[in-house]
């Protein structure tokens, strides 16, 4: 395996696991009086002087063409505003638990979007993929309401993460790729996620210093850590890989509301992850393929 795959490989993980702390960190933050749809404009706003210092150290400028805006409004838009409002909103109709296991359909959407767009179709793909499906699903409480609105909400928040991978994986110009990248995608969420709350009322900021710090360590973990390794991953191993991978989230949020608050470790989710890290394995064994 050469060094650019095993870097991919390596940044996704923890990319996965650090978005698999997301609910926990959350839970605090909601408590202090926010909500989620504050949280995800304060967690791209609130992380932007952090990925403009590591910018300027790493590339010493923060200048990107004019003409790369469009482009990088279309990846705000698509993979940090529209999935996570339309899956913290499914969250109202369905238990967060179904929602992630709907909403991890992505990883098979991003292999027939890669097909579609002319991608030959490994069967190592296929395998992994089928291994996620029924790995995740086995996360589903089979004892949880159904609602149609629900439902729609958490599968189109898939196909809108799915769709940013796929452009993810096809933008051209290499020398962005990293913390100036990511500072332009967060600032165009910022912008979008801003209008979205003002516009729907729903702006509600925390009430407590120790709220605010939470939103901050929060902006700095997810956007400027597991965003900026999720981009770079994708970018050395493809959307494949990094979506097959990045099912590992759920299982790190297993692992910690067992660890943090005491919930059952059932037969399902042992076999559940068991299945999940199969497919990881099939797709990193894949090598250069």
């Amino acid at each position: 395996m050469n060094s650019r795959l095993l870097k991919g490989y390596v940044m996704v993980i923890l990319s996965a696991v650090i978005y698999g702390c997301m609910p926990l960190m959350a839970k605090y933050i909601y408590a202090d009086g926010s909500n989620a749809m504050t949280l995800v404009f304060l967690r791209n706003l609130l992380a932007l002087p952090a990925l403009a210092t590591m910018s300027i150290k790493k590339d010493k400028t923060l200048k990107i063409s004019p003409k790369r805006i469009p482009e990088l409004s279309l990846l705000a838009l698509f993979g940090c505003c529209l999935t996570p409002l339309l899956l913290f909103t499914s969250y109202v109709y369905i238990p967060s638990g179904t929602s992630t296991v709907l909403h991890f359909v992505y990883p098979a959407l991003v292999v027939v979007g890669g097909i579609l767009l002319g991608e030959r179709l490994k069967a190592t793909s296929v395998i992994s993929v089928l291994l996620c499906i029924v790995g995740i699903s086995m996360f589903y409480d089979t004892g949880a309401p159904i609602n149609l609105k629900g439902v729609l909400l958490a599968l189109l928040s898939g196909l809108t993460f799915a769709t940013y991978v796929l452009m993810l994986t096809r933008y051209k110009h290499l020398d962005e790729v990293g913390e100036r990248f990511t500072l332009y995608v967060a600032s165009a969420s910022s912008v979008i996620m801003l209008v979205f709350c003002l516009a729907s009322g729903s702006l509600a900021l925390p009430k407590t210093i120790v709220g605010w710090v939470l939103c901050f360590v929060f902006a700095q973990t997810v956007t400027a850590i597991a965003v900026v390794l999720f981009q770079k991953g994708t970018f050395f191993i493809g959307g494949e890989r990094a979506s097959v991978l990045s099912t590992l989230e759920p299982i790190t949020s297993v692992i910690i509301g067992v660890l943090v608050f005491a919930e059952p470790l059932t037969l399902r989710t042992v076999i559940g992850s068991a299945l999940v890290i199969s497919a990881s394995v099939v797709i990193t064994a894949r090598g250069n393929e």
